[in-house]
């Protein structure tokens, strides 16, 4: 009885030793195998990174687009153009789109430059060209991967007098040193016309409106009954000028508005230029606006204000 009782209790004994360990494991790998578990989580995101930095996606210098898209290398140009995802204004039936897409001209007018865009000490890249008689404009930015391409000012803009030599500014409106971009941009047709101002910024690596207003507007006579019609508009102009930021004050943008009831004269001028893509010389008519224009009657005069708003990123209008 008694080697009964002493077996027991050793095995009791052993038990509970067993319990106490197996106790003793859990409470260890529960401490310490999440945390290595977590750790490996981690592991494929080397791999995240390098697709991001993709070839498609980024570019290796603004140089190698601007030779790309000047190349004589038809191939060249068309894997540049598709990488930039630029497509011209359709403007017309005859326009042969599957012809350009696998032919596209070269860059005429193209130029490129580096300027200061936002905040970061690092410059951003521009580059302007012309494309079937429109201008574009792409901003480029450089981050760890390379340069990608913030905006492309392109087709979903419409310009009615082509050559537009100074379609694009870069005045310092906000603070000095760093650059807005003011995009003039033009649409009418036989009787009217506008011109719009677009003040564009770059904020967080993208191109954003901060400002617009419009710079001329030509319209016909409401119930004007004249012979000349045709040729009596009411014309109203709008210029800007900066009032830079002092003693507090936020900058503003201050628009001197001019309205007048104005006559076009005479025949609408012509002009030769060169075309680069062509090796030409070519005549084309300027736009109707471009005639000589006399005044007939004031009409009226204000000026307006836009401040800046640096908690909403963009220029408001002056509260009277």
């Amino acid at each position: 009885m008694k080697g009964w009782r002493s077996r027991l209790v050793a095995f009791t004994f052993g038990f509970k030793v067993s319990l106490i360990a197996v106790f003793l494991y859990s409470l260890i790998v529960g401490l310490f195998l999440p945390k290595q578990h977590s750790t490996n989580a981690h592991a494929p995101a080397p791999a995240a990174t390098q697709h991001q930095c993709s070839a498609e996606t980024y570019f290796i210098s603004p140089e190698s687009i601007f030779a790309a898209l000047k190349s004589e290398d038809v191939t060249v140009r068309r894997d540049m153009f598709r990488r930039l995802f630029l497509r011209p204004n359709v403007a017309t039936i005859y326009y042969d789109y599957e012809r350009d897409r696998e032919y596209p001209e070269r860059a005429a007018e193209a130029d490129m430059r580096y300027v200061n865009l936002d905040d970061d000490a690092a410059p951003e890249a521009l580059i302007t060209f012309a494309r079937f008689e429109q201008p574009v404009a792409l901003i480029l930015k450089r981050d760890e991967c390379g340069w990608r391409l913030c905006a492309a000012l392109s087709a979903w803009l419409r310009f009615e007098d082509y050559p537009y030599q100074n379609w694009l500014e870069l005045p310092e409106l906000v603070k000095p040193g760093t650059h807005e971009l003011l995009l003039h941009e033009s649409t009418g047709d036989a009787s009217a016309y506008v011109r719009k101002v677009r003040v564009l910024k770059l904020l967080d690596g993208a191109l954003v409106q901060v400002a617009e207003f419009n710079e001329e507007e030509i319209t016909p006579v409401a119930d004007y009954r004249g012979t000349d019609w045709n040729d009596v508009k009411q014309r109203t102009t709008t210029n800007y000028s900066l009032v830079p930021a002092m003693n507090g004050n936020a900058p503003r943008l201050q628009l001197t508005t001019l309205s007048e009831l104005s006559k076009y004269d005479s025949t609408v001028p012509l002009y030769t230029y060169w075309r680069e893509t062509d090796g030409t010389w070519h005549v084309q008519s300027e736009h109707w606006r471009k005639r000589p224009v006399v005044r007939l009657k004031q009409l009226a005069a204000h000026t307006e204000n836009l401040i800046w708003d640096e908690q909403r990123q963009r220029f408001v209008a002056a509260q009277e």
